[in-house]
């Protein structure tokens, strides 16, 4: 009874939120500028006022769908930008296109599979040997299979790469770099569909069994871990800004993969840029940020709709699944 409604009640509020029909809603309430286009150069007619030069930005997953659109944003505004990629061709060819739009030419790539933890601490070494300070890491990367996958390292890869590896070790290993930035924060791209459950025992959430795998869960898992990552690293970790986001509903090559003829029920959809502003907006905001929140379209939002406590996690489970994420990236 608790998942039916659970579901239930997160479809409702979807599709009141998450869909282009909530955005355009939404985006009436803002304070700060809105620009209608992720390529618009800091000057330019139609920009937000946001300038970012100085800043160095790292962006996972940023050759395609919302990373790309973060990654645009940030060079357009002058940022050095860092894209963190698992294809070396889809990465460039992304780069050669944010440069044609944008006319920054200080992106970099980096080369690593999220969900493989040596690769990760490879990636990281590297990046370090050439930044003293990081201002602004989007942990984005991550996918949603229908049929279980798992890492070299035994890893289930929707869990590996949306939490263990791609938010929670990469953000570990990136603390120096992080706490030397003025306004150093963390955004984990969450996503709607966490509101279907709490984050369950490590067993399950990891699929250690390897049975009765269910992928729209097992990222939901991930999802919702992402969403207690921030709230425990901003008491844990106050010098850098932790905060969850998700983009709503969005019209992807990502979500056509998972969703098929499905993608029917999400419909209106956002455009990639419609759900990546808002985290765009957390990645440059001076004021007003946070720590520790769930956004959505620039406003904290509650991280529980669910009928009475079935999504919400018992503090002794928000510690176990800190601990073990902790012995399991080997830290």
């Amino acid at each position: 009874m608790g998942q039916g409604l659970s579901s239930t009640q997160f479809y409702v509020f979807g599709k009141k939120h998450f869909t282009e029909t909530g955005y355009i809603k939404h985006i009436k309430k803002y304070a700060d500028p809105l620009q209608k286009a992720a390529g618009i150069r800091f000057g330019a007619e139609g920009a937000d006022g946001v300038d970012m030069t100085g800043k160095v930005v790292l962006v996972t997953g940023a050759n395609s769908g919302i990373g790309k659109e973060l990654a645009t944003y940030a060079a357009a505004k002058g940022a050095k930008l860092y894209m963190l990629c698992r294809s070396k061709d889809r990465a460039e060819k992304a780069k050669n296109e944010i440069m044609e739009a944008t006319l920054n030419d200080n992106i970099n790539i980096l080369l690593a599979d999220m969900g493989e933890l040596a690769q990760v601490r490879k990636m990281v070494a590297e990046l370090q040997e050439k930044e003293p300070k990081v201002d602004c890491l989007v942990c984005n990367a991550g996918a949603l299979f229908n049929d279980r996958r798992e890492s070299s390292e035994g890893n289930e890869i929707t869990f590996a790469s949306h939490l263990l590896g791609g938010s929670y070790l990469l953000s570990q290993l990136l603390l120096p770099q992080l706490k030397a930035s003025e306004s150093g924060r963390v955004i984990f791209v969450s996503s709607g569909g966490m509101y279907n459950t709490k984050f369950p025992s490590w067993e399950i959430a990891t699929n250690a069994s390897k049975e009765k795998y269910d992928g729209q869960f097992a990222y939901a898992y991930a999802k919702r871990g992402q969403v207690l990552l921030a709230e425990e690293l901003a008491k844990s970790v106050p010098e850098v800004s932790w905060v969850s986001s998700h983009p709503g509903w969005c019209s992807t090559d990502a979500v056509d993969a998972a969703y098929g003829e499905n993608k029917k029920y999400l419909e209106p959809m956002r455009s990639a840029w419609e759900g990546a502003e808002g985290i765009a907006w957390l990645m440059s905001t001076q004021s007003g940020l946070e720590s520790g929140e769930f956004y959505l379209d620039r406003s904290p939002q509650p991280k529980h709709v669910a009928f009475g406590s079935f999504t919400k996690n018992k503090p002794e489970e928000v510690q176990e699944m800190m601990d073990k994420l902790k012995s399991a990236a080997g830290l």
